[in-house]
């Protein structure tokens, strides 16, 4: 009787908008940082209403809320002593790093100066974090040590101290930082800082020379190639990097950092996502896309002998806001975090523990108002070459289609808008790949499946559309 009366009580009979507000409250936890002693994880969530850091005791427990800042968090990083939090935060246009204390919840900006503000990396003895500065365009690389809060500008050694020698071909820090778009890690024995550098599509790493304040690409090449994820080995003799230069996927490479040569160390067929390298420095875990799903291995070093992870529930890799790679290993190297989003349900914090059969759910985000089941999963298709995705309403008879148009590959996983969209009726369908050939392998594939309205296929894109209300009512009126 009872769990007949649950059925009843759970089963949706609201009209469509509180169905959508319902939606719109979906929430979410991304971006895990694992404390340096292993006790605690920081993250950003929307348990708290907008995106706010908080923290969680990684045996288990609830969150504590550690922000509330009217323009949201984007990335969480601890201290190396594990008691401070800094959150790079929203604040009008500007990145502002901010340092919690854990326990007290004190707040204060880590530095009162004006401009846009990117964490950098900490020295390996936790006594120094570097950090940029831009304002008007102008970079400015600092150092501050962190017992007494005193920050310097990264600068050349006076005249008094005699001639630095810099690296060949090498610029002042501020013009081979121009378009800095992420900052770090440093070296292992901190005299060396990677910066990413993007004009347009195109990204360049950079590599910083901290003593004579100069700077020098160290990927040069030819057209636009993406470069991410830079990770020092052990004896900082080689950069590990993410890269699709010279090739159609991404794949990691390895530069040998005295020599300046790049070569391929894990390219597989498929496109690797992201890779995180394990504090000893001996095994990388790697996320391949496959078929739009992200698929996990662990990779031993240098012989890349593989080895397999268990994979979560249907689902995706998240993409962080800031640079810094998906999935983050804890020191103790017996764990690796990782933000997943699921094909129905939410985005959230998850965990691998090293030689257990499951992965860990360390969230869960809210999601009041929506059973268990009720959200469409999408389809998997293949037409001709092109991987696509069909979102169908579970109810709705030869329901009219949407084809969607994104800047971003589509993955197969919860979208509230798609969600939406499918509990106002709709069909939706994905198709990745150049846009003129998506859209026609789109209405192709349309033309044989006569359990859709193909007769007037409505061409949507879901960029800057956050309303769900508003997204529904623009399309009904189309």
């Amino acid at each position: 009787m009872l769990a007949l009366l649950f059925i009843l009580v759970a089963t949706p009979s609201e009209d469509l908008a509180a169905r959508l507000r319902h939606l719109a409250s979906a929430g979410s936890a991304e971006v895990p940082a694992p404390s340096p002693d292993g006790g605690r994880v920081a993250f950003v969530t929307t348990l708290f209403g907008s995106r706010q850091a908080a923290s969680l005791p990684v045996e288990g427990g609830y969150p504590r809320q550690l922000t509330d800042e009217p323009g949201g968090v984007l990335s969480v990083r601890w201290t190396p002593d594990a008691k401070t939090v800094l959150a790079t935060v929203r604040r009008g246009d500007l990145r502002r790093i901010l340092a919690i204390a854990d326990e007290t919840f004190a707040i204060e900006e880590l530095d009162p100066t004006p401009g846009d503000q990117l964490l950098g990396g900490f020295t390996r003895d936790g006594k120094r974090l570097f950090y940029a500065i831009i304002e008007a365009g102008k970079v400015v690389l600092r150092q501050m040590a962190i017992d007494s809060r005193r920050a310097v500008d990264v600068a050349p050694p006076p005249p008094s101290a005699g001639p630095a020698p810099a690296p060949p071909g090498s610029q002042p820090i501020g013009e081979a930082l121009a378009g800095l778009s992420s900052l770090g890690p440093l070296s292992p024995d901190g005299r060396r800082l990677v910066a990413q550098v993007r004009h347009g599509a195109d990204e360049t790493l950079v590599l910083v020379d901290i003593a004579s304040a100069r700077a020098e690409p160290l990927t040069a090449h030819e057209g636009k190639a993406r470069f991410r994820f830079p990770r020092f080995s052990n004896d900082g003799k080689t950069l590990y990097v993410l890269t699709d230069q010279g090739r159609a996927t991404l794949g990691i490479d390895a530069i040998n950092l005295a020599a300046r040569t790049r070569k391929p160390l894990y390219v597989p067929p498929r496109d690797v996502e992201a890779y995180g390298m394990s504090e000893d420095g001996h095994r990388l875990a790697v996320a391949v896309n496959q078929d739009g799903e992200s698929v996990f291995s662990l990779l031993e070093l240098p012989s890349l002998r593989a080895q397999p992870l268990p994979q979560p529930p249907g689902g995706a890799l998240a993409k962080p806001p800031e640079g810094d790679s998906p999935l983050t290993w804890s020191r103790g190297g017996d764990r690796i975090f990782f933000t997943w989003s699921l094909s129905d349900d939410t985005t959230d914090v998850w965990l691998f523990r090293l030689g257990y059969g499951t992965p860990t759910r360390l969230t869960h985000s809210p999601r009041p108002g929506l059973v268990s089941g009720e959200l469409p999963r999408p389809k998997p298709l293949r037409i001709g070459e092109l991987q696509g995705f069909l979102w169908q309403p579970a109810q709705a008879e030869h329901p009219r289609v949407v084809l969607l148009e994104t800047r971003e590959p589509t993955r197969p996983v919860f979208d509230p808008r798609i969600a939406a969209l499918n509990l106002a009726g709709y069909a939706v369908l994905a198709v990745n790949g150049p846009p003129h050939e998506a859209h026609e392998a789109a209405l192709r594939w349309l033309a044989s499946a006569p359990e859709l309205d193909a007769a007037k296929p409505i061409l949507l894109s879901l960029d800057g559309q956050h309303d769900l209300a508003a997204l529904v009512k623009a399309t009904q009126a189309r």
